[in-house]
């Protein structure tokens, strides 16, 4: 009798695993279909003039993208966004003192990528704010 309520205990318990395998699978799908949502902080509008000249941290922001891009396109947004902020760390940690006005897009980008967002959604805010410092548009191919 007892191993008979164990053996159905245990096959409820592996027709929910599949369930919420399946359910997560297709949320997964679904999330990787869905157009891209640009929600990047708000951002100043200029920079401090003695950090205009700071082309080492121009090249950090431009290799995250060089390494992002890909990875983002690859399908994995999350190691986009953990490239991406790693970098933007490296210039807040180097440069931060120096660069008032990038430390603080930075800054609020990370905070706001904390929030409740998709891994695509946290790429997304941390890529607008990279390509706002390097003053060029955000593009998206969907």
């Amino acid at each position: 009798m007892k191993l008979r309520s164990i053996l159905a205990l245990s096959v409820i318990l592996l027709i929910n695993i599949t369930i919420h395998a399946q359910a997560l699978t297709a949320s997964r799908a679904n999330a990787y279909n869905e157009p891209v949502k640009n929600t990047a902080p708000e951002l100043p509008l200029s920079f401090d003039k003695g950090c205009a000249d700071n082309n080492a941290m121009l090249v950090i922001i431009d290799e995250a993208i060089t390494a992002g891009a890909p990875t983002y396109n690859g399908g994995n947004h999350l190691g986009c966004f953990r490239i991406y902020e790693g970098a933007a760390y490296k210039v807040l940690y180097k440069y931060g003192s120096k660069c008032k006005d990038v430390k603080g897009v930075l800054e609020a980008a990370l905070e706001k990528a904390y929030g409740d967002y998709t891994s695509t959604e946290k790429a997304w805010i941390m890529r607008t704010a990279f390509d706002y410092i390097l003053g060029v548009p955000t593009k998206t191919t969907k």
